[in-house]
C-alpha cells in the first residue's frame, strides 16, 4: 500500500510540474556503480545454524549495478527520472579458513576466508522525483530525488566459494526458488553534478529498502527463517548527453 502511494505521487508531481511548463527536455545517459546490500534478518542456514555454518559471520554483499538512464527536465527544478538497471544484491556471510594463509607481495601473510552468498540480481525500472536545489542557470546541481523501482528477479542463487589455495572443497551453487520474482523498492538519494554544454557528469548516493519480503514464504521446508526485507546502498558514475 505505501508503494502504491508513493508511485501516485510520483505521477502526481510529474503531471502538477508538466502543467507549469510548455517545454521539457529528454536528456539519455547511462550510470555505473557498485553496490552494498543485506538482508534484515538472518534467513535459512544461518537462522539457527548447524555446527556446520555456526561459525560463520554476517556481512554485506559486495556487487555491481550498470544501466541506461532517461530524464525528462520540467519547470522550477523539478526533472522527471527512469532507469534500466541490471541490480546485483543479496547478502554475505564469511568464515575464517584455518586451512589457508595468503601470502602478500611485500612476505605479510593474511587470513583466508570461506565466503557463502545470497545472490540475488534484479531487472530494474527506477522512477523518481529529482528537485534541484542549486539555480537552474548555475552549471552544477545538488539534486535529491524519491521513487520507487519496480523489479524482477534474473538470479536467484546461493553461492558457497573457498580460497582457490584449497584444494579439498569446490564451489557450491544452488537454486534458490522461493525468492519472490516480481517486487519493489522505493528508493532515495542525492546526486552531485557538473553541466559540460549539452552533457553532464554526475555521481549518485541511493538508499534503497524492500517493503515486500525478499522471499515468499516466512520459513523454507526445514522451519528456519525466511522473513526478510533487504537493504541497499548504492554509490555510482553517471553520463547524461
Amino acid at each position: 500500500m505505501k508503494s502504491r502511494i508513493i508511485l501516485f505521487l510520483l505521477v502526481l508531481t510529474g503531471l502538477q510540474v508538466y502543467g507549469q511548463s510548455g517545454e521539457s527536455r529528454f536528456k539519455p545517459g547511462a550510470k555505473i556503480g557498485f553496490n552494498v546490500s543485506s538482508f534484515t534478518r538472518d534467513v535459512a542456514i544461518f537462522d539457527q545454524p548447524d555446527e556446520a555454518y555456526s561459525s560463520f559471520k554476517n556481512s554485506v554483499r559486495l556487487s555491481f549495478m550498470a544501466g541506461i538512464t532517461l530524464d525528462m527536465e520540467m519547470a522550477n527544478s523539478f526533472t522527471l527520472g527512469m532507469e534500466l538497471l541490471y541490480n546485483s544484491r543479496g547478502m554475505s556471510y564469511s568464515q575464517k579458513n584455518d586451512r589457508v594463509v595468503i601470502e602478500t607481495e611485500g612476505g605479510q601473510t593474511k587470513n583466508a576466508y570461506n565466503n557463502y552468498e545470497y545472490q540475488l540480481d534484479y531487472l530494474e525500472l527506477p522512477l523518481t522525483v529529482n528537485y534541484n536545489f542549486k539555480p537552474e542557470s548555475a552549471n552544477k546541481y545538488v539534486k535529491g530525488y524519491l521513487g520507487i523501482a519496480p523489479a524482477v528477479a534474473l538470479r536467484k542463487k546461493s553461492v558457497l566459494t573457498y580460497p582457490k589455495s584449497d584444494p579439498e572443497h569446490d564451489k557450491q551453487k544452488a537454486d534458490l526458488s522461493d525468492v519472490r520474482s516480481f517486487t519493489k523498492s522505493i528508493i532515495t538519494g542525492v546526486k552531485l553534478g557538473e553541466s559540460y554544454a549539452e552533457n553532464e557528469l554526475y555521481i549518485d548516493f541511493r538508499g534503497s529498502y524492500m517493503p515486500d519480503k525478499v522471499f515468499t514464504q516466512r520459513i523454507d521446508d526445514s522451519g528456519k527463517n525466511l522473513d526478510t526485507h533487504m537493504f541497499t546502498f548504492t554509490f555510482s558514475f553517471g553520463f547524461k548527453f
